[in-house]
């Protein structure tokens, strides 16, 4: 399951994201680059160097320490207890992207990195990695559902250098959200993609998939419900879009039903065409309507261009 479903951070705990996973910060010298987790977790221990790539295509047991180098930013999304950045092979392409999950806030912290830290890894910046391999899924999560592979406890070491990330082109037929157990999305799983095959239309903002509890600024509060994505047509496909990095895209749906929702100030509406969509392709779930699908998260609004 993607844990990172969240229209905005006001309304963090009622989202997976923030609060579906157990996770104090431990400052780091200041006077380097080194990030690392002064021997905490299981992201401390060394592992051979290899390439993303190789991990993803024949994925080693959960907890193997695993080693990237010189491998690319391609997102990032922090909480109050955890963040998550995502890297690439140099160059993109199928089987190139994968998360780093950092645990810093939270339940039996494994990460020493901090919120601060995490947010200064934007897009382009080259680092090392050392962690654990983990393929993730929620036991709540409902039959069909995948895991995700992620680097659990990683110790990144910014090496002085940028680098622009690459979206490898894919049809939207290809990673259309039914695609989901489909060999031919396999490649594209926690890659960065620039969808082809658009415009891309807006035919629902109320997606089932996305719908989440949300909370207003009355006192006392009222809930409502808000949409943490919306679904896009392209070609006679049906695209699950996700506004999972909320600390760097500013679309979002307001919460609705409620007396005092907090500013939506880049709501996306039915009426709206997109001519660009890119992003990073991951399964997800919902609890709520036991569906499972293939999700694009847009990193930034770049990402997401309208007409």
């Amino acid at each position: 399951m993607s844990k990172l479903s969240a229209i905005a951070s006001f309304w963090l705990c009622f989202v997976p994201f923030a609060c579906g996973r157990s996770d104090s910060a431990t400052p780091v010298d200041g006077t380097t680059t080194h990030l690392d987790g002064q021997g905490s977790g299981s992201g401390s221990g060394s592992g051979a160097t290899t390439t993303i790539k190789a991990t993803r295509m024949a994925p080693p047991a959960t907890g193997t320490a695993v080693a990237f180098a010189n491998v690319v930013v391609t997102a990032h999304v922090s909480s109050s207890k955890y963040g998550k950045i995502w890297v690439q092979d140099q160059g993109g392409g199928t089987y190139s992207g994968i998360e780093l999950f950092c645990n810093y806030a939270g339940n039996n912290p494994t990460c020493a990195l901090t919120k601060a830290q995490i947010d200064a890894l934007v897009a382009g910046t080259v680092v090392n990695v050392k962690g654990s391999f983990d393929s993730f899924l929620l036991s709540t999560a409902p039959a069909g559902a995948q895991p995700n592979f992620e680097i659990d406890a990683p110790v990144i070491t910014t090496t002085g250098a940028t680098m622009a990330p690459v979206a490898v082109d894919v049809p939207a037929a290809t990673i259309a959200k039914a695609q989901l157990a489909a060999a031919a999305a396999e490649p594209y799983k926690g890659a960065y993609v620039h969808v082809t095959g658009g415009p891309f239309t807006v035919p629902s903002i109320t997606a089932a998939e996305f719908a989440a509890s949300c909370t207003d600024k009355s006192v006392p509060v009222q809930t409502g419900t808000t949409y943490n994505g919306f679904e896009a047509a392209a070609g006679g496909q049906t695209l699950a879009v996700a506004f999972n990095f909320y600390n760097t895209v500013t679309y979002c749906e307001p919460c609705a039903g409620v007396a005092m929702p907090y500013a939506c100030a880049n709501p996306v509406a039915t009426t709206q065409t997109f001519t660009t969509l890119s992003g990073i392709v991951e399964p997800n779930y919902s609890t709520a309507s036991s569906m499972v699908y293939l999700q694009v998260s847009p990193t930034g609004d770049g990402d997401l261009v309208h007409q």
